[in-house]
């Protein structure tokens, strides 16, 4: 039987949106179809798979700009809510749906894609890799100590609780200087924030309400943390706290707020899921191994457009590379590229010229927000260096001061 992948229509999303979430083993909150279709969801960029009239598949975009190195924006498709029906396994519904996405998207001229991958080993195949990396943390605050205090003391700072709607508009702002600072964040509009910082009795289970504490210097926000709390058991006044999202624009301003949540009365132990991995605090720290980091993936990104994702960056040295990308599931974005960097920007154009090297499109993907090095993925044969010198040049060309880092799970 034929498979037709469109749009879902409107009355349709309750429905779609049920099957998502029945792909990752949850339920919805009947709620949860209204804030959805208000404050997150691009209705025409929702997708279904359907056999005879019947959904078998879902998946869908967030349209987004993401900051890339040098602090331009650019297009970006974000794409999530990917499952497919138990009944309908292995039948290539996700490689269906994965074209159907992205070809959306180069109607849209995005030049990238991204997705958090629910297992590592799917979605290189659709020409995405592993571009960010994160570490979820653990803590016993008790043990907490920072080895250099007056680093966390600031003429002009100050801390200070607010409540959520003071928060929706503070955070915002704190967001969009931090994608200034470092390639990964996607943008945020007023409606995602709320969505994302819906706080709730419905979605919290049994967490108590968000908190909300921002870090000012001379009345402008540098820094804020969002957090909630467990009971460790029932009846017991201690808790584990989860840091849903900390954001920091200085340094000051990341050690003075790391200050107040290591030092919340009644906290047996911190979490913080999502971090970068060059983030200071271990360092920062009397006691480092107290802190203990667990690598994850961060997101996955694909460069849909060569020509406008290469342009759209900004490189570390001068220099002239000529690429070659395989491009298996998408042939006609691949082919042989001259990247030419000098000190007022870069232009990529395509060439007829021999290539310095030679990679696949996930490779590129890996690498373009500068938080994989080539020379790492030429050790693992994953790339072919043409001409010699080519692979050090080209992570020369791409490195950055920080890591990239996406704090934002969609």
């Amino acid at each position: 039987m034929s498979i037709k992948y469109r749009v879902i229509a409107e009355d349709e999303l309750q429905h779609w949106r049920s099957m998502v979430r029945r792909g990752f083993n949850a339920q919805i909150h009947p709620d949860e179809i209204e804030r959805m279709r208000k404050d997150r969801a691009d209705a025409d960029r929702l997708f279904g798979a359907y056999e005879d009239g019947i959904l078998v598949a879902t998946g869908g975009t967030d349209s987004h700009v993401m900051s890339v190195p040098g602090g331009a924006e650019l297009p970006t498709a974000a794409i999530a809510y990917v499952g497919t029906a138990a009944t309908h396994r292995r039948r290539g519904l996700l490689t269906g749906m994965m074209r159907s996405l992205l070809d959306q998207s180069r109607d849209r001229e995005e030049p990238l894609s991204v997705l958090w991958a629910s297992e590592s080993g799917i979605y290189s195949r659709y020409g995405f890799g592993q571009a960010t990396f994160a570490e979820g943390w653990e803590i016993d605050p008790s043990r907490s100590a920072f080895a250099y205090m007056p680093h966390v003391s600031q003429a002009g700072g100050r801390l200070r609780f607010v409540e959520h709607d003071e928060a929706l508009r503070i955070m915002p702002g704190v967001w969009k200087r931090a994608a200034g600072q470092r390639a990964g964040f996607l943008d945020r509009s007023a409606r995602r924030w709320r969505y994302f910082f819906f706080d709730e009795e419905q979605v919290r289970g049994d967490w108590s309400g968000m908190f909300h504490v921002v870090y000012e210097y001379e009345g402008e926000p540098q820094a804020y943390a969002a957090y909630h709390l467990q009971p460790t058991a029932p009846g017991e006044d201690s808790n584990k706290m989860e840091v849903v999202e900390c954001v920091a624009t200085t340094d000051h301003a990341h050690a003075a707020i790391w200050r107040l949540l290591l030092d919340v009365d009644l906290v047996e132990s911190v979490t913080a899921p999502i971090r970068p991995p060059d983030d200071p605090l271990w360092w920062m720290l009397a006691d480092p191994r107290r802190l203990k980091r667990t690598p994850i993936d961060g997101i996955w990104a694909r460069v849909i457009d060569p020509i406008k994702a290469l342009s759209g960056r900004s490189y570390s040295a001068e220099g002239r590379l000529v690429i070659e990308v395989s491009d298996p599931f998408l042939p006609e974005t691949g082919g042989v590229f001259e990247l030419e960097c000098a000190g007022d920007g870069a232009d990529c154009r395509r060439s007829n010229s021999k290539p310095d090297i030679s990679m696949s499109a996930a490779d590129l993907g890996a690498v373009y927000l500068g938080g994989t090095r080539l020379t790492d993925l030429a050790r693992a044969g994953r790339v072919v260096e043409h001409e010699g010198g080519s692979v050090r040049l080209f992570d020369r060309l791409f490195q950055t001061d920080r890591a990239p880092w996406c704090a934002h799970h969609f």
